[in-house]
This record gives structure tokens, sequence and C-alpha cells, in this order.
């Protein structure tokens, strides 16, 4: 089981203008939207399992469309899975500079760049030919995504309509220390 971390300054400045529109937003119905988002985002980079699970309803349904091969996970035990595993790989230990904020009475609507730590091992055959990435190195690589967050009448997210416009693209090799509130929290 991962351990909560603390929100790395980066990260947190990343999703700053959804921040803004929890604290901009008059409608009460529409900031309590914004607000369940941004603990969501927030718990999940903190790698928080109870904080992240107590903004979603009972039984969130997942769907990932685009660049991803994933369908998403559905219904509780699904889900838990599927952030365990982002918590232990250091997946969700991301930026998500958000760049478009929608929201009405029953949906969250949220555009940005997702920026993650890779290896060289984890992008190759993925992204890139094996003999173009360094297995052992660690990457820096970003997406571009659109996420639709449903939320239900008790205010609680019912899930994730995830569009991925592409697929992870390396944006250059990370030195040592480099960016450390992404990735594993003992990545060298």
């Amino acid at each position: 089981m991962t351990t909560a971390t603390e929100l790395h300054p980066a990260a947190k400045a990343s999703w700053k203008l959804l921040a803004d529109r929890v604290e901009q937003e008059r409608d009460p119905r529409h900031r309590a939207n914004l607000e369940v988002v941004a603990r969501h985002v927030e718990e999940e980079v903190r790698g928080d399992m109870d904080a992240l699970m107590a903004t979603l309803v009972p039984e969130p349904q997942y769907r990932i469309w685009g660049a991803s091969s994933s369908t998403g996970p559905k219904g509780h035990a699904e889900v838990v899975a599927h952030y365990q595993a982002m918590f232990d790989s250091g997946k969700s230990r991301l930026e998500y500079e958000v760049t478009r904020v929608v929201v009405d009475d029953d949906t969250v609507v949220t555009e940005g760049i997702f920026r993650h730590a890779y290896t060289g091992a984890t992008l190759a055959g993925r992204v890139v030919a094996a003999d173009e990435v360094d297995l052992e190195r660690w990457y820096l690589v970003e997406y571009h995504a659109l996420v639709v967050w449903p939320i239900g009448a008790d205010g609680l997210i019912e899930g994730e309509e995830i569009y991925a416009g592409e697929p992870p693209r390396i944006v250059r090799a990370l030195e040592p220390g480099e960016c450390p509130h992404l990735g594993p929290v003992d990545r060298s």
C-alpha cells in the first residue's frame, strides 16, 4: 500500500486554473462540483486512497477513449485496483496542466496536458522502439487529454470519461533529481 505524500508546489501549480475556478464560482452547485473534482485530483496525486475514493460514488464507471487501449475500470474494486497500480508505479504523481474548465449542474470538464516520468523500459515498444531510449533512464512524457467528470445528485463523481488526444510523447530525458514530484517517490 502506498503512503500519501505531500503535494509538490509544481504539481499543485499545474492545476491552478481549476483551483481559481473554484474560488471564482458563485453558483453553489457549480462550486461544489468544481470542489469535488479539485479534491479528487489532489488526492490522486497525493496517493491517498481513502480520500480519493471518498470523492466517488460507490460504483464509479471509467471510460478511456483515444490513444489508450484501456476501456477503464468499472465498479469499486476495479477502480481501487486501478488507482493502487497508479500509486505503486508512481504514475499518479503527475502534473495536470489544466488549460480549460467547464462546469454545469451535472458535469465538470477539464482539458489540459498530463505530464509523467516514465522509464525507458516503460516506453520501449509502447511509445518508441526499444533502441530509441535508454531502458534505465527516466523520461519526461506528456499528452493532451480532456476529462469529463459526471457528478451525481449526491455531489460525488460518478467516474471519468477520459479522451486522450495522443499517446504519451517524450519531451526529454530527465537528469537525476530533476522533476522530483513526477514518478515514484524514490525515483533517482
